[in-house]
């Protein structure tokens, strides 16, 4: 039995919502080949950014995945597995969470195990500690459901939300960072009273403009975050010259794509590939990648298998 999956690409924390918030995007994603197959497991990564993963797939997020299936059903099935990697590790887009989300899904079907979605994103965040050290869910959770999700990560409750379909999305890739293991080991282990309120306020009005298109609350509460954008900031030389351009080009509000180093914009119009390059040329910026997508409501679904060879 085999199945083929698409998983998207997603932008976690979208400002003040570390950990809690993250959005679906049509491009890029992953395409993945799931078989149930004897003898040992089978894991291979094609496509553009295949190289960025290691050749043990036993340190990856497809694993810890397969594994706490194994450990559900009660069976040692094996696997042969193919990822086409379109999305690229490491720049905020949240490339591992999209795999974890795929396998997660793909496994649900070809074993029946009748899991809903939030044991589904338990166990694809079970995945992300290979790539970030701890089981996070924000990510994977967007992947999963599509739209704009709200996930309470210590029990795991979540929303999801269905965007209008006015919006667009720009991605500036840029730079590098360290893994997000290691970006994660720079964030306080406490706030204080008033940080925590300008974030739960910022991240509720992020909603609540989002759902309504209130363009001055949207802009003020993505670029609202006090306690984790700044210190993750001060790390990427590209920030302001990324964010002084995407609001010259009319973005309503910048920020930091996940950990980064990928920064994205919101736009409430179709912006101009050719004008947001001139922005970023004269502010020194040349060698990064420019994506124009949109939010997707649809989450991980399944694909013809002649899509992989496309």
């Amino acid at each position: 039995m085999s199945i083929c999956i698409r998983s998207l690409a997603s932008i976690a924390n979208l400002g003040p919502g570390f950990d809690v918030m993250s959005l679906a995007i049509m491009e890029p994603y992953d395409d993945a080949y799931i078989e149930l197959s004897r003898g040992e497991d089978r894991v291979e990564f094609i496509g553009n950014y295949a190289h960025y993963l290691p050749s043990d797939y036993k340190v990856t997020t497809l694993y810890p995945v397969i594994e706490e299936f194994r450990r559900i059903m009660g069976i040692d099935f094996h696997v042969h597995v193919v990822v086409k990697k379109n999305i690229k590790p490491a720049s905020g887009l949240g490339s591992s969470g999209a795999d974890a989300a795929a396998m997660a899904y793909a496994l649900n079907k070809l074993l029946n195990a009748g899991l809903d979605y939030k044991s589904l994103i338990r166990i694809a965040a079970l995945g992300e500690v290979a790539a970030a050290g701890t089981p996070h869910m924000d990510n994977v959770a967007a992947s999963l459901l599509g739209g704009l999700v709200i996930i309470n990560p210590v029990t795991g409750d979540f929303v999801r939300v269905d965007l209008p379909d006015n919006y667009w999305v720009v991605i500036v890739m840029a730079g590098s960072k360290p893994s997000t293991k290691e970006m994660r080991k720079l964030l306080p282990n406490a706030v204080d009273m008033n940080s925590l309120k300008n974030n739960s306020a910022y991240a509720s009005m992020l909603v609540y403009a989002l759902i309504t298109g209130n363009r001055e609350a949207l802009g003020k509460a993505l670029m609202g975050d006090a306690v984790v954008e700044p210190v993750r900031a001060k790390l990427y030389p590209h920030y302001n010259a990324v964010k002084e351009a995407l609001l010259k080009a009319g973005a309503i509000g910048v920020a930091l794509a996940g950990a980064g180093p990928s920064l994205f914009g919101i736009f409430d119009f179709e912006p101009s590939k050719e004008r947001i390059n001139e922005l970023l040329h004269a502010r020194g910026l040349r060698d990064h990648a420019l994506i124009i997508t949109r939010p997707s409501n649809i989450g991980v679904h399944e694909i013809p298998c002649e899509d992989l060879n496309t």
